[in-house]
C-alpha cells in the first residue's frame, strides 16, 4: 500500500493519500487518543462519510500518530491501516476498498 501524508484541508487531525492519490483519507482523534476515518474519497466512486465507524485500537492509533507527528509513515502504518480499513469495510465501502487494494 502506497501512503502519503498531506495536510489537512477539511476538518480533520490529519490526512493521508493512498495507492499515488487515487484515495485520500482524512482522519481524526477522539478524546481517549483513537484515530478515526473522518470521510475517505475514492477516484471512480467518490467520498465516503463515516460518521458511524469504528476506532482504531489504541496501540495502533498511538503508533500510528507518532508517525503522522515525525511526518513519515512506513510498511507498518500500512498494516495498521489495512487492518483498520478491514475491521470497518461496512461503512466504507467494501468494494472501493478491494478495488483500489485497501483491504
Amino acid at each position: 500500500m502506497e501512503l502519503e501524508l498531506y495536510p489537512p484541508f477539511r476538518a480533520c487531525r490529519f490526512c493521508i493519500s493512498f495507492q499515488g492519490g487515487s484515495v485520500f483519507g482524512d482522519f481524526d482523534v477522539d478524546p481517549d487518543g483513537r484515530v478515526f476515518a473522518v470521510r475517505v474519497s475514492f477516484d471512480g466512486y467518490g467520498c465516503c462519510d463515516a460518521p458511524e465507524i469504528g476506532r482504531m485500537s489504541m496501540d495502533a492509533s498511538t503508533a500510528l500518530l507518532a508517525q503522522v507527528s515525525e511526518g513519515s509513515l512506513d510498511a507498518t502504518a500500512a498494516d495498521r491501516l489495512r487492518t483498520y480499513f478491514r475491521q470497518n469495510r461496512d461503512v466504507l465501502w467494501s468494494d472501493a476498498l478491494e478495488e483500489h487494494g485497501l483491504v
